[in-house]
């Protein structure tokens, strides 16, 4: 995780600098394109975060994704063909939808989903998918090892109070994108996370006792926020 951090900051250290000197280009006039209008764009801002995400995480679909978006938003006016952009606004939001379902179904190996295999089985893990909506979850595994959880303009609550971590470690893969999910989890869990943020953001809610917390009680979390957040609670 800590590699994945000193990525992180390396890869947007470096499109930083790349911007700052595509600015002073346009501010000297050494190239009659109209950088700003380029680099000041939610569009441009997609294909940047999309190149953080392919650099720092595991599964980089989401990354190629978003570039994917960017690219066919800007297609239109770097061709000059003359179609609007609400002409494709949706039809390519729906397919980069589809294609993050897709690939983010089965992400663990389902050898180990079934029951009797290595002491697990699929209740033990989590794998949803939020669009336009959501829900509330209730888990009780006693051997819970996390999962995926994808939220597009929707999120879920998920209640794991009664639940119990692995000792073989326990994952949660985000995606979250004009959306938002919870966790009820207990105060003794602890709780890392190294996720990405974009104008969205993690936030832990608990009131937490160092003193009764376990080294094996430990929740990993990992993926994307994107306008969006993840948010973690106890009753």
């Amino acid at each position: 995780m800590e590699n994945k951090s000193t990525d992180r900051k390396l890869i947007i250290g470096i499109i930083l600098m790349v911007f700052g000197a595509l600015l002073l280009f346009d501010t000297f006039d050494i190239t009659n394109l109209p950088i700003r209008y380029y680099i000041f764009s939610w569009k441009t801002l997609l294909i940047a975060i999309g190149i953080v995400i392919i650099a720092t995480k595991d599964r980089p679909t989401p990354g190629y994704v978003l570039i994917g978006l960017g690219v066919v938003f800007w297609l239109p006016s770097l061709v000059n063909y003359s179609i609007s952009f609400g002409q494709v606004f949706l039809p390519a939001i729906l397919i980069g939808v589809g294609v993050l379902i897709i690939t983010r179904r089965g992400k663990h190996d389902k050898t180990n989903r079934v029951s009797g295999e290595n002491n697990s089985n699929i209740s033990d893990y989590i794998d949803d998918v939020s669009i336009l909506g959501g829900g509330a979850k209730i888990i009780q595994s006693k051997n819970f090892k996390g999962g995926d959880i994808t939220a597009i303009f929707g999120g879920s609550e998920f209640n794991l109070k009664d639940a119990q971590l692995s000792p073989d470690g326990c994952s949660i893969d985000v995606f979250t994108m004009f959306g938002g999910s919870k966790l009820v989890i207990p105060d003794t869990w602890v709780v890392k996370s190294d996720m990405f943020s974009i104008f969205g953001g993690f936030n832990d809610k608990r009131t937490i006792k160092p003193d009764e917390t376990e080294p094996a009680t430990v929740l990993y979390l990992k993926g994307a926020v994107i306008f969006g957040g993840m948010e973690i609670k106890s009753y």
